[in-house]
């Protein structure tokens, strides 16, 4: 018994001996580790913090640049000259640039808050708002022009694009409102005007040359009636008349020479009445437009084989003389081109008329040409398609070639009756 209590405390005196001799290796092993885990938490923190610093100072920097862009766009929007409004999705301003308030003549204040067709001409009204309405629904809203009304009262021509703005930090795709420029062309409307008017003139003055013209055609062709195709009828009947009182003994060269002058005589007076017909078609004044179109149309068939098919009733009422004088012209302007220049075995020419709208069509079966290659000819004075198209001007109508080489060519004149 004695010996078992002996044995038990040697046993339990060598663990505690065992213990103590371990615990200082197992206290300086742990400190080692806490020692490393610190030192990686410290590089860790360090890590941090220096990520934490660059990022701070890369927002610097992106905030410097943004403060920077706002300036540079606040300059642009307040220095520009265009008009530069926001407009919140219940349709009033939010947002005027400095130009918005010279041009209309009223202050951020006056403008803010209010409806943006507070400035809109009435006439322009609804067609704005419905832009509005598709604009805010997400659709497509191409530039428009519309007049503003300024303080006082005075209409601004101004031409928009407007596009819609969206929410970025809520609900995507919401539209808030709308972003515009505007661009005030009061300078070009009155250049435009300007024009409008010069070309008027143009055609006016364009239209009394054509006027003036046909009035000296019409008094070449009675004049060389009166004149000169009388007088050579009258030479005509006096050389036959002294050609019948002539004996045939020993007059053989005489009775030549008076042969030769009567058919001198016949070729004058052919080409005098040749000339009055071109200055002054016969069937003009009497039949109208389409019987002239036809009698020429058969002359021209004659001089240069080409064949001329004219389609089409007489229109009635009948075309104003100043109307029918022009086509005419332009008509015998074509058919010259095609015997000049198309090759053409056959020409062909209709008229009709059509809700109102009296058209002229001439084809021709010839070579065609390049109608860039046509420009570059008239602008060296040939062809004289540019002459046909102030014709068409002038009484108000519209002008149109087209051609393919190897294909012929189509020139259409519609004029309102």
């Amino acid at each position: 018994m004695y010996h078992r209590e002996a044995d038990g405390k040697s046993r339990r005196h060598g663990y505690l001996q065992k213990m103590k001799q371990q615990t200082p290796a197992k206290t300086t092993n742990d400190a080692a580790k806490s020692k490393q885990r610190l030192i990686e938490e410290l590089g860790s923190l360090r890590r941090k913090i220096a990520s934490l610093e660059k990022a701070e100072v890369d927002r610097r920097r992106a905030e410097a640049a943004r403060l920077e862009s706002e300036e540079k766009y606040r300059n642009l929007v307040e220095s520009t000259r265009d008009l530069i409004f926001i407009v919140s999705e219940r349709g009033t301003y939010t947002y005027v640039n400095p130009q918005f308030e010279r041009v209309t003549g009223y202050s951020v204040r006056d403008l803010i808050g209010r409806p943006f067709t507070f400035l809109v001409a009435p006439e322009h009204i609804e067609a704005t708002i419905h832009r509005f309405k598709k604009g805010i629904r997400g659709e497509d809203t191409p530039p428009y022009e519309a007049d503003l009304l300024n303080k006082n009262g005075e209409r601004v021509p101004v031409e928009f694009l407007v596009t819609t703005r969206y929410d970025t930090a809520g609900t995507v795709g919401r539209a808030v409102g709308r972003f515009g420029i505007g661009r005030d062309i009061t300078e070009r409307r009155r250049a435009e005007e300007t024009l409008k008017q010069q070309s008027r003139q143009l055609r006016i003055l364009s239209a009394r040359l054509s006027e003036a013209e046909e009035s000296e055609r019409k008094r070449i062709a009675r004049e060389l009636h009166d004149q000169v195709g009388q007088n050579l009828t009258v030479v005509g009947i006096n050389l036959s008349i002294v050609k019948s009182k002539l004996s045939t003994e020993g007059m053989d060269l005489l009775q030549a020479r008076l042969e030769d002058s009567m058919v001198l005589v016949e070729e004058i007076t052919e080409f005098t009445r040749g000339l009055m017909s071109d200055l002054r078609p016969p069937d003009m004044d009497l039949l109208g437009l389409v019987a002239a179109i036809g009698w020429y149309g058969e002359r021209f068939s004659m001089r240069t084989g080409v064949d001329v098919v004219v389609e089409g009733e007489e229109i009635h009422p009948r075309p104003t003389p100043d109307i029918e004088n022009n086509l005419f012209r332009i008509v015998q302007e074509v058919l010259t081109n095609i015997g000049k220049h198309a090759r053409a075995g056959c020409a062909r020419i209709r008229t009709d008329v059509i809700d109102g709208m009296l058209r002229l069509v001439i084809t021709d079966n010839g070579v065609g040409f390049d109608p860039s290659r046509a420009q570059k000819a008239e602008e060296r004075g040939g062809w004289g398609l540019m002459t046909m198209a102030e014709r068409a001007e002038a009484i108000g109508g519209r002008f149109l070639v087209e051609s393919e080489i190897g294909k012929g060519t189509r020139v259409t004149v519609e004029v309102p009756l």
